[in-house]
């Protein structure tokens, strides 16, 4: 099975489109459209139902996309590890970090790792807590540093430091003016919320199930500072990071409200639970921050 097809099939299928995989690949739709026939034959099933105004991914095709995702992550870390090997400490180290980790923690942690080791190539993708997880565990990522507990099979985490959890109320909010805030006045507000599949936003949904606040209206923003502007600018009352709150100048803005209790989470290191798939140079950056954070 060529390699190369592997590549093709699934940039055939991120883009939806032969033509725009052809393309991004630079090679000639004929070519394309004969690494996909190829990797039909050698499954012997139809990975894709095409037509020239319709493409579809057969379930079979999806099972074959998520494995080839695999396997190209598998080799990419193989060929890291053979570089490693000649190089020592000097490769490639692939981190995924989650919006609040990456917007406030890693940053100090990069610095301190890339004085000590400058001969590694550090690159940091960030995304909610949920993707950067599953691409941990399809092996498109070293590892990850993320918010909250970490379920998903095939994963292990190490907590490095804990969180705290406040909630934040805009400055002009009726709540400030209340003289004893009632369990409906928590209802009747706006709350502000991130978006599905975030660290953030799964210790929001739990404190308000747990507290049986049910609100009658909530929007939700894709980052921490457009929650933190969106409190700023009056628009509703949030659930957030402490750590958010003091990097974005918004401590003014936290708020002891009955009825909810005081939350703290953990932010972890998340790697494959096999050892054996964790690369030489990922694993000296997990132990330099643990080493950050007096872990060892």
């Amino acid at each position: 099975m060529d390699i190369e097809a592997l590549k093709t099939y699934i940039t055939a299928i991120d883009e939806k489109s032969f033509t725009k995989a052809s393309a991004l690949l630079n090679l000639s739709q004929p070519t394309v459209s004969a690494h996909i026939k190829n990797l039909e034959r050698f499954f012997q099933t139809s990975l894709i139902d095409r037509s020239p105004k319709h493409f579809e991914v057969t379930p079979t095709g999806e099972m074959v996309y998520r494995r080839a995702r695999q396997v190209l992550g598998l080799l990419a870390k193989a060929k890291n590890e053979v570089k490693q090997f000649h190089e020592q400490v000097g490769g490639n180290i692939h981190i995924g970090a989650s919006y609040t980790v990456g917007e406030y923690i890693i940053p100090s942690i990069l610095k301190a790792f890339d004085d000590m080791y400058p001969a590694v190539e550090l690159q940091v993708r960030i995304a909610n807590s949920k993707r950067i997880n599953r691409e941990v565990q399809q092996h498109e990522l070293d590892l990850g540093l993320v918010e909250g507990k970490v379920t998903e099979q095939g994963l292990s985490s190490i907590p490095f430091v804990e969180d705290e959890m406040v909630v934040i109320v805009p400055e002009s909010h009726p709540l400030r003016k209340c003289k004893e805030v009632s369990f409906q006045d928590l209802q009747d507000h706006t709350w502000i919320t991130r978006e599905g599949g975030s660290g953030t936003r799964a210790m929001l949904d739990y404190m308000l199930e747990s507290s049986n606040i049910r609100p009658k209206k909530t929007i939700t923003i894709g980052s921490n500072h457009g929650v933190v502007q969106g409190v700023k600018e009056g628009l509703g009352l949030s659930f957030i990071s402490k750590t958010v709150v003091e990097h974005t100048d918004a401590a003014e803005l936290i708020m002891n409200l009955p009825y909810i209790h005081s939350t703290t989470r953990s932010f972890s290191i998340v790697t494959p639970s096999n050892e054996e798939e964790i690369t030489e140079d990922a694993q000296v950056f997990i132990q330099h921050v643990m080493d950050l954070y007096e872990l060892s």
